[in-house]
């Protein structure tokens, strides 16, 4: 107890620059400075006695031991290195991308890779702006080296290991091998034996891969295509390759590669979904919300029934360098995947078209809409169903209404035809985040109609000579339900 008091006392106080805050997998919180870290681990020294700990990464709670690891530049995992270059928009809605090499008052040469392309600015849509991007799309090996090899701390074994894992993402493998030997003499001085042993087991693979050359390069052509989503070509060089190479010396590496494949491409397909999924409803409910002409129970047959299978299609033909086998289905899955990510969060309102709803979906939600749901004994599939006839009936009669011509009446449509386009745009995606089920809501809000204060009607005093009276009418801006609705969605 006395101990954990201590521990507890001194995350009160304030912390020396160099202090770490360690985290065991036994529980214990640990405070003081790391000493003498290295690939199996690091001496802790405590900053509330000086007592040292040797610690292994095993000791740590799960997820201390990535995040030092970064800290420490101790990361497995190579990815493609990025660069920056430039993009240019011309007026012809092309996109270039690549290193600006001059420019003048009037013309702008670009470079990509061995590629010049000079054009007068004036077919400039936009300002050169600055991007990164993965180096092997803009620079040759050669220039990635010139460029980088500047910047790499000769003295610095792990600079000097990191660099050499980058050469061989760029397939220069012979200066890969150099700044390997360089970071294995380093590590020899600094006596860091884990590096020397990660040191050794790259040498031995990159040798292998000089030696069968051809072979490593496939393999290398594959990981860049799958950093780069493009997983259907992926595919097909992994297929490809077990063909090419029947005793293949790198089989390790492509068993690898073909083990991660599925979880990879799953995980970007998801992730592309979620970034784009809420823009491309916008663009189908963008086109419906300028039609003025349209009837309010076409259109909402139409969000229920049309719309999930228009976005769902255009993910399939967005997705086919991903996966060209992909059906609406597949989608409908991936889809539901994205619970295990975090999702942005989107708003809804049905405006002053709240009422066309009817009073009560307008309403559903309320309290005592609540409290009559939990009292019914009904299923929540028992409800649906009735909700989807009710919604029937309505459309029916709504049609009836129609054909009769009965003018008297405010017409759903009379609210669409007068309602600016951004709240019919807001009162299609309302009704469609709520009832087609893309969608999960995350809330439901209500505010009180400004015209009747959520009264539900105007009252008026009328004077004659025989007195005065007081009258009712329905409000003409909710129509009786009294709120305007609005939902939370992601």
């Amino acid at each position: 107890m006395n101990a954990f008091l201590l521990i507890l006392g001194s995350l009160m106080l304030p912390a020396q620059q160099s202090d770490e805050v360690v985290r065991l997998r036994d529980g214990r919180v640990l405070i003081g400075i790391i000493e003498h870290q290295n690939l199996d681990g690091f001496e802790f020294v405590a900053a509330v006695d000086g007592g040292r700990l040797n610690l292994i990464w095993t000791d740590l709670f799960p997820g201390e031991s990535a995040r030092l690891h970064e800290a420490f530049g101790y990361v497995n995992e190579t990815v493609m290195p990025l660069v920056t270059a430039q993009r240019i928009l011309l007026k012809n809605g092309s996109e270039l991308i690549g290193r600006v090499v001059s420019e003048t008052n009037t013309m702008v040469e670009l470079r990509v890779r061995e590629t010049r392309t000079t054009f007068p600015k004036q077919l400039l849509a936009a300002p050169i702006e600055d991007v990164e991007v993965e180096a092997a799309s803009v620079l040759t090996a050669e220039q990635f080296y010139a460029e980088r090899a500047v910047q790499v701390d000769a003295g610095d074994s792990l600079a000097n290991y990191d660099f050499a894992k980058e050469l061989e993402m760029m397939f220069a493998f012979e200066q890969a091998q150099v700044h390997y030997l360089l970071a294995q003499e380093l590590a020899m001085v600094e006596g860091d034996d884990p590096l020397l042993s990660r040191l050794d087991g790259a040498l031995v693979q990159l040798e292998q891969m000089i030696a069968n050359q051809e072979e490593a390069t496939a393999l290398e052509q594959i990981k860049q295509l799958m950093h780069r989503q493009r997983f259907t070509t992926a595919k097909f060089q992994l297929e490809q390759y077990d063909i090419d190479f029947p005793n293949a010396a790198l089989r390790g590496e492509y068993l690898k590669l073909g083990e991660k494949f599925e979880k990879d491409r799953e995980k970007s397909m998801v992730n592309y979904l979620r970034r784009h999924w809420f823009m491309r409803v916008m663009a189908v409910l963008r086109k419906q919300a300028l039609e003025k002409t349209a009837r309010l129970d076409s259109l909402m047959a139409w969000v229920e029934s049309e719309v999930p299978q228009l976005v769902r299609q255009q993910f399939v033909d967005e997705l086919v360098d991903m996966h060209d086998a992909l059906d609406v289905n597949m989608i409908d899955d991936l889809w539901a995947l994205r619970v295990n990510f975090s999702s942005n969060s989107h708003t809804a309102g049905y405006g002053d078209g709240t009422w066309i709803l009817g009073e009560e979906r307008a309403r559903s939600g309320l309290k005592e809409t609540e409290d009559d749901e939990e009292q019914d004994g009904k299923s929540q599939q028992q409800r649906e169903m009735e909700e989807r006839m009710k919604r029937y009936l309505d459309n029916l009669k709504n049609q009836q209404t129609a054909a009769q011509g009965a003018s008297d009446e405010v017409r759903p449509e009379d609210w669409w035809q007068a309602a600016p386009v951004t709240s019919r745009l807001q009162w299609l995606l309302a009704y469609y985040s709520e009832f087609t089920g893309d969608y999960q809501l995350s809330n439901i809000k209500f505010s009180y109609c400004p015209t009747c204060g959520g009264l539900g009607y105007i009252e008026t005093l009328e004077i004659s000579s025989g007195g005065s009276a007081r009258k009712k009418f329905e409000c003409p801006t909710c129509h009786g339900v009294q709120v305007k609705r609005s939902v939370q969605f992601k």
